[in-house]
C-alpha cells in the first residue's frame, strides 16, 4: 500500500467512525424518548395525599449483621415515627446472639431475629426470606412488610405517609431516598447525584406514567399477600432490588413514588467501596430474570391495561441499551481514534503525506471530539440532576461545579466494574458487605434522631 492509500484509509476509518456516532445518537435519541418526559414530569409539583382513612399494620425488617455503628441512628427515628407505635413492630436482623447491634436493638425495645441457614446465604434477600418465615410461624398478621437498612434514617412521619400510599391501593411505595453525607467528599456527592437522578428521573417519571418505579435498596413498602403468594422472599440474589422491580414490572403490580416522604441513606466514600457496589448492580441487572416472569395461574395485580402494561415493559427492558449504545460506541470511537492519532505520527515520521495532509492533526482533533461527546453527555446527566434535585441535595455550586465536570470518571466505573466482574466471577457472585462510618453531614437527617 502507498503512503498516499495509507493517508486516505486513515481519514476513510475516521469518517465512517464518525457516522457509526451519528447514527448512535440518533438512534438514542429516538428510544431514550423517555428522558424528555420525564424531565418535564420531574419540574411537576407533587400534591400530599389525603390522610390515610385506614391504620394498615407493618412489620418493619432491618438486616443489620454487625452494624452497631450505625444502628441507633435509625431505631432512633424509628421509634419518633409519629405513626401509631401499635401498628407497626421493628425486627432487626443479625446473624449471631453475639453481635453487639443485638443489645442495642434491645434497648430500644425492638426485636432481633438470629439468623439460623447461613450456608450459602449470606444476602441481604436471604435474611429477608429467614425474617418472612420467623413472622410466619410466629402467627403475627401484617398487611406490609417496609425494607431499610441499618444506615437508613427515617422522617419522623415516614411510615405514616407510607399508610397514606398504601391507603390510595398501592401494595408498593417507596419515598425520597436522601442522603445522611453526600457532601462529605467527591465519591459520595457523585453517589448521590447518581442516586438522585434515579429518584427524580426514573422513579418518578415510571410512577407517573406507568404505577411503576425503580426500588433502589431501601425504604419501601410491600404487600404481605405479595410475598406470601411466594412463599417467601425469592429475591435473594446479589441486586435483590433489581429482581424485586422486575417482579412487580412483570406482575403489573401497582407502584408509587412519594417524594414527600423522605429517608436517608449513607454513601459510599471510597473508591473501593462504589467499586464493589458497581459490580454488583451492574452484574445483578443483566442477571436472569426468568424466574420472575408471570406464569399464567399467577396473579394480574392489575396497576394497567394490557396497551400500557406492554408499553412500560417495552420501557424497563430497553431503557438501559440506548445509554450502552451510546457509551460504548463514543469510548470505542475514542480509543480507535487514539491509536490512530499515536500511528499517524509513527507515519508522520516517515512518509511526508502525513505531514502536508495534517493526518495526525486531524486524528487528534476526531479523537477531542469523542472525548467531548463523552464529556458532555455525562456531565448534562449531572447538570439535570441538580436542576430538578438540588433542593434536596443542597451542594454548594463549588461543588455541583465539580461533579458536573468530573461525572464521567466516576460514571467511567461502571465499565470497569464490568470487566472485573467478567474476570473474576468470584467477585459477582459473593456477597462483600459495605461498611459503614455513620458520618451524618445533612441537618435534616440529625433532626430526626436528636433525643
Amino acid at each position: 500500500m502507498s503512503a498516499e492509500r495509507l493517508a486516505d484509509w486513515f481519514v476513510s476509518v475516521g469518517g465512517y467512525l464518525m457516522y457509526a456516532v451519528i447514527a448512535a445518537l440518533i438512534i438514542f435519541i429516538l428510544l431514550f424518548w423517555y428522558f424528555f418526559a420525564y424531565f418535564i414530569l420531574s419540574l411537576r409539583k407533587h400534591h400530599r395525599l389525603p390522610k390515610g382513612k385506614v391504620n394498615y399494620k407493618y412489620a418493619v425488617l432491618v438486616p443489620a449483621r454487625n452494624e452497631d455503628k450505625v444502628i441507633s441512628n435509625i431505631l432512633q427515628s424509628l421509634a419518633k415515627q409519629t405513626y401509631p407505635q401499635e401498628f407497626f413492630d421493628v425486627y432487626v436482623i443479625v446473624e449471631s446472639k453475639d453481635d453487639p447491634t443485638v443489645k442495642i436493638t434491645k434497648k430500644f425495645g425492638f426485636n432481633v431475629i438470629i439468623r439460623k441457614d447461613l450456608v450459602n446465604k449470606r444476602t441481604k434477600g436471604w435474611a429477608l426470606d429467614e425474617a418472612y418465615k420467623y413472622i410466619k410461624e410466629s402467627g403475627k398478621i401484617y398487611d406490609s412488610f417496609m425494607v431499610f437498612d441499618a444506615d437508613n434514617i427515617l422522617n419522623t412521619d415516614y411510615i405514616e405517609l407510607m399508610n397514606d400510599v398504601k391507603n390510595k391501593g398501592f401494595k408498593v411505595g417507596m419515598g425520597y431516598r436522601n442522603f445522611t453525607n453526600a457532601s462529605q467528599n467527591w465519591i459520595s456527592a457523585c453517589s448521590s447525584t447518581l442516586f438522585a437522578y434515579m429518584n427524580q428521573f426514573t422513579s418518578n417519571g415510571r410512577s407517573m406514567l406507568f404505577k411503576k418505579m425503580t426500588l433502589t435498596g431501601t425504604g419501601y413498602f410491600i404487600d404481605f399477600d405479595i410475598i406470601d403468594h411466594e412463599k417467601g422472599w425469592i429475591f435473594n440474589g446479589m441486586t435483590e432490588d433489581v429482581e424485586l422491580t422486575k417482579y412487580c414490572y412483570y406482575h403489573n403490580i401497582p407502584m408509587k413514588y412519594y417524594p414527600i416522604a423522605q429517608y436517608y441513606d449513607e454513601q459510599p466514600t471510597t473508591y473501593s467501596m462504589v467499586h464493589k457496589q458497581h459490580i454488583r448492580w451492574v452484574w445483578g441487572f443483566f442477571a436472569d430474570d426468568t424466574r420472575y416472569k408471570k406464569p399464567k395461574n399467577d396473579p394480574d395485580y392489575k396497576a394497567l391495561k394490557k396497551h400500557l402494561q406492554n408499553a412500560s415493559l417495552f420501557e424497563y427492558n430497553v431503557s438501559i441499551y440506548p445509554v450502552i449504545l451510546m457509551m460504548a460506541l463514543l469510548v470505542l470511537a475514542f480509543l480507535i481514534s487514539c491509536g490512530f492519532f499515536i500511528a499517524s505520527l509513527v507515519f508522520a515520521a516517515i512518509f511526508e503525506v502525513f505531514r502536508t495532509d495534517l493526518i495526525p492533526l486531524t486524528m487528534f482533533v476526531w479523537m477531542l471530539i469523542y472525548l467531548a461527546i463523552l464529556w458532555v453527555t455525562v456531565g448534562t446527566t449531572a447538570f439535570t440532576t441538580f436542576v430538578i434535585s438540588n433542593k434536596y441535595l443542597k451542594f454548594k455550586t463549588s461543588l455541583q461545579i465539580k461533579v458536573i465536570f468530573t461525572y464521567i470518571f466516576f460514571f467511567s466505573d461502571f465499565v470497569f466494574a464490568f470487566i472485573d466482574g467478567l474476570f473474576h466471577k468470584y467477585k459477582r457472585v459473593s456477597w462483600d458487605k459495605i461498611d459503614h462510618e455513620g458520618k451524618i453531614t445533612n441537618k435534616e437527617a440529625l433532626e430526626n434522631i436528636k433525643k
